[in-house]
């Protein structure tokens, strides 16, 4: 997600020395540091308005310490772009919720030499199954992104894509994927990244942080972030904490915000087309527990007209508190083991909620019939089904990849024939 940065008309881009865009740099964290200093003065004036004694506040990070927050730019193929910043602490405050990379395909062939496309599709797979804990497992009957081929990564863990884009391969790792992956995912494929050629980039990476009880009461110091909230991130964007140097982002409110329902209610702050995109959404509302204080913020990072470093998959954390002002509290710990669990507990207890409102009565009548409420369910329980919903997400249960199967392979002869032809 690179940001366009506009130059002077008398120069050209090739002459923009890198000195020039360092004092870019310099104008932008000024105008950050006078956007804080502006919201921080306004705070002040609210707790001395409410009694608060402002004079013990708490730093404008609530960690202590100083961080860049300005982006670096550089020039790549005659075009200024941009690298996010990141923050100095943060460690696993944040965790991954989606990453696209493409890459060279002759970076996956370990030194092999594969002739029709299943062999190479298979070291596709076999590559995939060594960073993530599942590789392909079948063939999508149509393209997609452009390309040519795709192929279903796991059990719906994300797609690849081959074909028809100058000899590379685009690998998208969903949600789910990221939830299901072997533990230690990101640094193995930070490593391959770092191994491949040139053309190793990351397209996409979604970085998120859950806050599970909410906003706390209590008074606020400025700075400080008791939980967070839908409403405390609209006032956020009011305070200008959602500007980043340049002009005010969009902003979307989705959902019944003036008199909330328990449906859940969502922010969007940005545009996706530009390249930087956040959501801050009542998540477990979405799932079904009409009362529940857990809260998820996500930042979406594209590679337009941005550099997203390789690092970002080591350290999400320190990325999405860097991200926007407004997010500079982020430092808690995560576990992501802990996002899966709490939202297989409230779509079992939403489901429970549904199945006694819309059977109860039905269920009633068989047991009635059938004499007990073991028989009743065993007339009509569905063997082996499962809602998608309530699966947890694990790369144990991938399935079959498509290069552990068996398949027909040419003689040496016919290979060197078809290679040569």
């Amino acid at each position: 997600m690179r940001s366009r940065i506009p130059l002077a008309p008398s120069l050209t881009l090739g002459m923009v020395p890198q000195l020039e865009l360092d004092k870019i740099g310099q104008e932008i964290t000024r105008s950050l540091e006078e956007a804080r200093r502006r919201v921080g003065e306004s705070e002040a004036a609210r707790f001395a308005a409410e009694g608060t004694d402002a004079a013990a506040a708490a730093p404008s990070t609530n960690r202590g310490g100083k961080s860049e927050i300005a982006a670096r730019l550089v020039l790549e193929d005659g075009e200024v772009v941009e690298i996010p910043a990141r923050r100095g602490w943060g460690g696993s405050a944040a965790f991954l919720d989606w990453v696209n990379f493409t890459t060279d395909e002759t970076d996956y062939f370990f030194g092999t030499c594969p002739v029709t496309d299943e062999e190479v599709v298979d070291l596709f797979s076999h590559r995939c199954k060594e960073i993530f804990g599942f590789g392909i497992t079948e063939t999508r009957p149509t393209g997609a992104n452009f390309y040519h081929r795709s192929y279903v990564l796991g059990d719906g863990c994300g797609m690849v894509c081959h074909g028809g884009q100058r000899q590379t391969v685009l690998v998208m790792l969903s949600g789910e994927g990221c939830a299901a992956a072997r533990e230690g995912w990101e640094k193995r494929l930070y490593e391959f990244l770092t191994r491949c050629g040139p053309r190793a980039k990351i397209t996409r990476a979604d970085f998120a942080h859950d806050v599970y009880h909410g906003e706390l009461s209590g008074p606020r110091r400025p700075g400080e972030v008791l939980g967070y909230s839908v409403d405390r991130a609209d006032q956020d964007f009011d305070a200008g904490l959602f500007n980043c140097g340049g002009r005010n982002p969009n902003i979307e409110h989705r959902g019944n915000w003036k008199r909330p329902n328990g449906k859940g209610r969502t922010l969007y702050v940005g545009n996706r087309e530009n390249g930087k995109f956040c959501r801050v959404y009542e998540k477990g509302r979405q799932l079904g527990d009409r009362n529940s204080p857990w809260v998820r913020i996500e930042v979406e990072m594209k590679s337009v007209n941005r550099i997203i470093p390789f690092d970002a998959l080591l350290r999400p954390g320190e990325y999405l508190a860097a991200c926007y002002p407004a997010f500079a509290w982020i430092s808690e710990h995560q576990e992501r083991v802990l996002t899966t669990q709490k939202k297989t507990e409230i779509t079992y207890d939403a489901m429970k909620a549904w199945a006694k409102r819309q059977l109860g009565a039905v269920v009633n009548v068989l047991v009635e019939i059938e004499g007990s409420a073991e028989k009743a369910v065993a007339a009509i329980i569905k063997e082996g089904a499962i809602p998608a919903r309530l699966k947890v997400p694990s790369w144990m249960y991938a399935g079959e990849t498509i290069d552990q199967r068996p398949r027909e392979t040419l003689s040496l002869d016919a290979s060197v024939a078809l290679w040569c032809a």
